[in-house]
């Protein structure tokens, strides 16, 4: 049975020793999907992942055999993501440890972060990252939503 994931962004924080304090329900979501142990990196290195170890598996698989004649390019962005990620487990507390690379490289370390949840993973973006995602939606709002609603959207 599918789980639902928390709707919208949601602000947290990164404390000074590098854990993530997760709101109530994304700690109940990777509860309800049996995520006691995650795989926390980055793939774009703007934005840290928490994935589950089943989506995490697949993207290895992925990364590791897909890609025809570009198939270095999942091995180069593995790689990459090795480098930055870490397992890491949920305590009792709520938190999640992010490697400290990871960390450093995307500017959470002691510092606010908003996270958003979808098919058995966790966003994290910065409070800087997240600043330029909300400006770029906002450009063209109105042009955005005519189009859309043109399409259907209530």
């Amino acid at each position: 049975m599918p789980v639902d994931p928390p709707r919208g962004l949601y602000p947290a924080k990164v404390d000074e020793k590098g854990r993530l304090k997760l709101p109530t329900n994304f700690a109940g979501y990777l509860a309800a999907l049996q995520a006691t142990k995650v795989f926390v990196t980055s793939l774009d290195q703007t934005t840290a992942k928490v994935y589950t170890i089943p989506v995490w598996n697949e993207n290895v698989n992925l990364l590791q055999n897909g890609g025809g004649e570009n198939r270095n390019w999942g091995k180069d962005i593995l790689l990459l993501a090795n480098i930055l990620g870490a397992d890491a487990e949920l305590d009792s507390a709520g938190r999640l440890l992010l490697p400290t690379e990871l960390r450093r490289m995307l500017g959470l370390e002691n510092a606010p972060v908003w996270l958003e949840a979808y098919e058995g993973l966790i966003n994290i973006y910065s409070q800087q990252v997240f600043e330029e995602k909300r400006r770029r939606a906002q450009e063209n709002l109105q042009a955005k939503l005519q189009f859309m609603e043109g399409l259907g959207l209530k």
